[in-house]
């Protein structure tokens, strides 16, 4: 089970998420997020990860930016995936993957009124996709619990991280509703706004548990 733990704003918080046993971190460069991280702190965050000796992979969260800004961004810091939660089509998908060379995250945002492209589509193109919350005007990391069982259908088919509402108390559930390849948090594990080492400590532990438990049965 993937645990990717979003919006990492500083060296010590993706130190402490690393440390924790997370296997993806999530760096946002949106301007539209409240939890964009500029490039030099990224930069400075991730080349520390990377000194450790199991480091996580790296994501970067865009939202509907300029093609040049994405491939910029994800060549300067060194990510290993590019997550796209804006409403990119498949063809701004494919111009990314091909421009940037970086794995592919899409977000899709299920029964969302704006009119999201084909998930199916999508589907095909990404390596991942990130199930979340259709929130009005957000573009992702609101906090706000949906039906996860919305997702549990794409789960079956495509690789799926579930966002929306996640928490240490409740992330089993998630996973036990969705059988998701991975989870994704930011909200779900922050104390004032800011990422808590031990509130990540305590979703990994939980996920980690369930992982066991669920081999045992």
């Amino acid at each position: 089970m993937i645990v990717k733990i979003c919006g990492i704003r500083s060296l010590d918080a993706a130190r402490a998420a690393a440390a924790s046993g997370a296997d993806l971190l999530g760096f946002n460069f949106a301007p539209v997020s409240k939890r964009r991280i500029d490039v030099k702190t990224a930069k400075e965050a991730i080349a520390a990860c990377r000194a450790l000796n199991r480091p996580p992979q790296m994501t970067g969260i865009f939202v509907n930016q300029p093609l040049h800004e994405v491939t910029e961004i994800s060549r300067e810091v060194g990510l290993d995936y590019v997550q796209l939660s804006g409403d990119e089509d498949a063809a701004y998908c494919l111009a990314v993957t091909a421009r940037a060379q970086r794995l592919l995250i899409k977000a899709v945002r299920l029964g969302d009124p704006r009119g999201m492209p084909d998930v199916d589509e999508l589907g095909g193109l990404a390596d991942a996709l990130l199930a979340d919350a259709s929130v009005a005007g957000s573009y992702g990391g609101s906090g706000q619990a949906w039906d996860w069982s919305d997702a549990a259908g794409l789960a079956a088919r495509y690789p799926v991280l579930l966002a929306g509402g996640l928490r240490p108390d409740n992330v089993a559930e998630a996973i036990s509703t969705v059988r998701p390849w991975g989870v994704d948090v930011a909200s779900g594990v922050e104390t004032s706004g800011r990422t808590d080492p031990e509130r990540v400590r305590a979703f990994i532990q939980q996920v980690r548990e369930h992982e066991h438990s669920d081999t045992d049965n």
